[in-house]
């Protein structure tokens, strides 16, 4: 159920009157996910349903898509840094009205300055689409070159990564412009702005989410003693422990655990919820500067490589080729 704007009065960051999209801008149908393929992976290590990966490869040219994404941003490219939201006005003033609010993270393109204020384009194609003030626009993670550099997703990044990791093309029911975006503002909420915690978070989420095809768990937790509290979001939270951890810290209150889908039906809440469980609940940044990943993966998943499962051990194996593969794609910017 979309929700709708609600005014705000002084502020320039949307914060009490933030905009949560509400709608489903995302299809949780797991009907059409490709045979074979394996499920979203739970922090269970009991789950012994792990496939191989397949063999064929069918990618677009990394380097293409390192050019197109290059060619695409410049230096008028910025993101919006207001934690809750910031405030896209009719004009260069407090005085004008909310057109709407521009979650964090944004990626927004700065056409011209107007005292504080600045004329932006959300879709980089010319069009102007309202003023916002310019304290609030960041460029520290723009796509600039260099090795630990972050970079912003866009689906033929993620399409790219999608292919790879899964040894052949995938096709995912998902908007994968919404999820490469989803992706990107919660890596930025989450504090992984760097390279290393970047490659982190994309290796871990690209098996969670069975390659971008869901953020739903597949059997939703069916004859599991965490069901109802299944995995969901980028990470696949599960049991109601942390459900109700999550809701405390992002919303103040128990609404995850009344209604634990709200992570599916609004992706908003998807993004805050991923990003508390990578920055705070498992603090997993400090791990990926290490560049330790078992330790990352027996944190999400809780398997090990001396696990006695082969199951198990093929997941664990799984993930480290994931890290290696988008360590690889990445290094291409």
């Amino acid at each position: 159920m979309a929700r709708s704007p609600r005014g705000s009065t002084g502020a320039d960051t949307a914060s009490d009157d933030a905009i949560a999209s509400g709608d489903s801008r995302y299809d949780t149908d797991t009907s059409a996910a490709d045979a074979g393929s394996e499920p979203p992976r739970q922090p269970d290590a009991d789950d012994d349903s792990d496939d191989a990966l397949r063999d064929d490869l069918a990618l677009q040219p990394i380097a293409s898509v390192a050019a197109a994404a290059a060619s695409s941003a410049g230096s008028d490219v910025y993101f919006t840094n207001a934690r809750d939201g910031l405030n896209l006005r009719s004009g260069p003033g407090p005085e004008f009205p909310i057109v709407r609010s521009l979650p964090f993270g944004t990626r927004v393109h700065l056409l011209r300055r107007e005292g504080r204020w600045g004329l932006i384009d959300e879709q980089g194609d010319g069009a102007t689409d309202g003023f916002v003030h310019l304290a609030f626009l960041d460029q520290q993670v723009s796509t600039s070159s260099g090795p630990d550099a972050f970079v912003p997703v866009n689906r033929s990044l993620l399409q790219t990564i999608m292919n790879k990791c899964a040894g052949g093309r995938v096709v995912s029911r998902l908007d994968l412009d919404v999820v490469a975006d989803a992706l990107t503002r919660a890596m930025l909420l989450a504090e992984a702005n760097n390279r290393l915690r970047e490659v982190g978070f994309l290796s871990q989420s690209v098996i969670e989410t069975d390659f971008f095809k869901t953020f739903h768990e597949y059997g939703s937790g069916y004859g599991k003693a965490y069901a109802p509290y299944y995995g969901r979001g980028m990470h696949q939270l599960t049991w109601k422990d942390t459900y109700r951890a999550c809701s405390r810290a992002v919303f103040g209150d128990d609404r995850l655990v009344s209604n634990p889908d709200l992570i599916l039906d609004d992706i908003e809440v998807n993004i805050k919820a991923t990003a508390w469980y990578w920055r705070d609940y498992k603090p997993f940044n400090r791990l990926a500067d290490a560049e330790d990943v078992d330790e990352i993966i027996y944190r999400l998943y809780g398997g090990r490589i001396t696990s006695p499962k082969p199951a198990v051990r093929e997941s664990v194996r799984r993930r480290r080729s994931y890290y290696t593969t988008i360590k690889e794609i990445l290094s291409h910017f």
